[in-house]
């Protein structure tokens, strides 16, 4: 019998042995600081490298640029639905890291992302990460740097560094897939079309062997290129017309601006909702859907999805935002001189909008819905001068402000510099092509 109660002794110490042995083994594979902690995470899966060569500085498809021989930085754009402990396992990340992150004080400021922002990785050369950074416009957010097992998180703020890049490309089908052709981001041709919009239509006014030519501005982070910057200058050759367009800041304000001086923005957008449909036009003898009787219709209706975000058409202050009758949830807002406008039957108003608030053109105020007297999701949108209602689709826009008195000298030698810039970098590309040709 004494001997049993040995024996068991016996393995009973073999058993605890093995567990203190691995108990041992997990703490001391964790980074100092995680004994404790836990965290609710996907099945652990393989984890598998990929490690690819490029040269130094240079980004490949999947956004990974290599810094130096011992470090790798890449960047992911937040989608919709993305979260940040998401976005680091999708990159690999082990999970001890991620713990790691989670733990450091500040983490909670890092886990607020959006989707447009980006998170940036650094790896060391075994590929852990050596900083995760998270950022909206690369030039301030919040970094965690990897030392000693822990993360420590601060916020930054960077002062890239820009280079100024000519192109120009000759139309032979559409803008977006000649300026493809030419080796010019997709993000440019997009600004430049926006830039040109109020005065082109880039779908039935261009024609084949139009051109056009920019200067645009490329940001860097230590030799990395996180992103393009704005248009500086541009010039759209139309037949013998000629349109361009200058980058000023007037009153803290960017803008783009003829060379005489215009702004080449109207004052408001065509339309307060993008992608989508005119369901019904102004019409001051249309029958009622609902009331069944002859009732004008002072705006124009976009039908939209509930949810969809509605812009403000221009600037200015909001001076009603609640419930109004068959409005339903209703902003009215009024711009400069004699114009307000209307935005009716919406789902939701935008976080923070007060009466008194002050909003920029193309603002998210409030969301398509079907509040009030409607019989589906869309937005009733309403353009009124000096009170009395008017044609959103009919009326001619005002400029946006132009160039002031003050300021019209500075702009002027500005415009001037800039079209000799433009002209200087034509001409020493067109001599570098010309070196190429000849070897």
């Amino acid at each position: 019998m004494l001997s049993f109660f040995k024996e068991i002794r016996i393995y009973l110490g073999i058993i605890f042995l093995l567990i203190g042995s691995l108990i041992a083994l997990m703490y001391f594979s964790l980074p100092k600081g995680l004994e404790e902690f836990s965290l609710s995470l996907p099945a652990d899966e393989e984890i598998k490298y990929e490690r690819e060569t490029i040269k130094l500085g240079q980004q490949d498809d999947n956004g990974v640029i290599k810094t130096d021989n011992k470090k790798v930085y890449k960047q992911i754009k937040v989608k919709s639905q993305d979260n940040l402990i998401k976005i680091l396992r999708n990159e690999n990340i082990p999970d001890r890291f991620i713990q790691a992150l989670v733990r450091a004080k500040g983490s909670e400021r890092m886990a607020r992302i959006k989707e447009g922002d980006f998170v940036e990785i650094v790896h060391d050369f075994l590929m852990n990460p050596a900083s995760i950074s998270v950022t909206s416009n690369f030039m301030d957010g919040y970094e965690a740097i990897f030392k000693n097992g822990l993360f420590k998180i601060s916020k930054f703020s960077r002062i890239l560094d820009k280079e100024e890049i000519y192109h120009s490309a000759t139309i032979e089908d559409s803008l977006f897939m000649s300026g493809k052709k030419s080796n010019i981001p997709e993000s440019i041709i997009m600004d430049l079309a926006y830039i040109f919009g109020w005065d082109i239509d880039f779908i039935y006014d261009i024609r084949s062997g139009d051109s056009f030519e920019l200067i645009y501005e490329q940001l860097y982070w230590k030799g990395n290129k996180v992103r393009n910057g704005d248009i500086i200058s541009a010039n759209f050759y139309r037949g013998e017309n000629k349109f361009s367009a200058v980058r000023y800041f007037q009153d803290g304000k960017k803008d783009y601006f003829s060379q005489e001086g215009n702004n080449l923005k109207k004052a408001f957008l065509r339309s307060p909702v993008e992608f989508s449909y005119v369901s019904s036009k102004y019409n001051l003898n249309r029958k009622h859907p609902i009331l069944n009787t002859i009732r004008a219709h002072t705006g124009v209706d976009y039908a939209a999805k509930t949810g969809t975000p509605v812009r403000a058409t221009g600037e200015g202050t909001v001076i009603f935002r609640a419930n109004k009758g068959g409005y339903g949830r209703l902003i009215e807002i009024r711009h400069f001189n004699e114009y307000t406008t209307r935005y009716a039957h919406l789902s939701g108003y935008a976080k923070g909008l007060q009466v008194g608030s002050k909003v920029d053109q193309g603002d998210i105020i409030g969301y398509v819905g079907k509040s009030g007297l409607a019989t589906g999701p869309h937005l009733h949108y309403e353009f009124r001068v000096n009170g009395m209602h008017t044609d959103p689709l009919r009326v001619k826009f005002p400029n946006a402000k132009p160039i002031e008195s003050e300021n019209k000298e500075d702009f002027t030698n500005f415009a001037l510099a800039l079209d000799l810039k433009m002209n200087t970098l034509k001409k020493k590309l067109f001599s570098s092509n010309e070196e190429k040709i000849e070897e």
